[in-house]
């Protein structure tokens, strides 16, 4: 109980930015794996078709970037419980700081590439002719990728804003 009530706002916000991300790790691939070769409409482009560069670029990066930012910020949340002095002390806590700057950045560039991975199935999905019937498959995958981005845009925003806040309580000096 002791430990709970020692962590500082930027741990808080840090474990929220992990969960959050996490959660919309989850939701890509569940969007990418519904939406691979999902034809949205007769006669239109596939969802996600592995043929198309963004869509080779995407499967490649968001995963790869979304957990090294997961990995980072549980190591920044760990860096920041050690409670050492010294060389060492300064040299993890400059590493907590580097990975709680680098880890948002990472999620920053998941979602622009799940973005630019989704443009062509978002774009016929919701955004065609009104006389072209859409497939309920692929809104359901749009509605998936949406929120997915959702996800990680608020995961993004959180990581920068624990960034600012430190990540144990200052200890009152007697």
């Amino acid at each position: 109980m002791n430990l709970i009530k020692k962590q500082g706002a930027g741990t808080w916000i840090s474990l929220g930015a992990l969960v959050l991300a996490l959660i919309a790790l989850i939701i890509y691939g569940a969007a990418l794996s519904a939406g691979t070769d999902l034809t949205i409409a007769s006669g239109s482009e596939m969802f996600y078709d592995m043929a198309r560069t963004s869509d080779i670029a995407m499967t490649q990066l968001v995963p790869v970037c979304g957990s090294l930012a997961l990995v980072f910020l549980a190591l920044a949340i760990v860096l920041g419980e050690l409670n050492l002095s010294g060389t060492v002390g300064k040299v993890c806590g400059w590493i907590g700081g580097a990975l709680r700057i680098v880890a948002p950045a990472l999620i920053i560039v998941a979602v622009l590439n799940f973005l630019y991975g989704s443009f062509t199935g978002l774009g016929w999905t919701f955004f065609s002719n009104e006389e072209l019937v859409i497939y309920p498959e692929a809104t359901a995958v749009g509605q998936q990728v949406i929120t997915g981005l959702v996800f990680f845009v608020i995961a993004a925003v959180a990581a920068i804003v624990a960034a600012f806040f430190g990540m144990r309580k200052k200890e009152a000096v007697a």
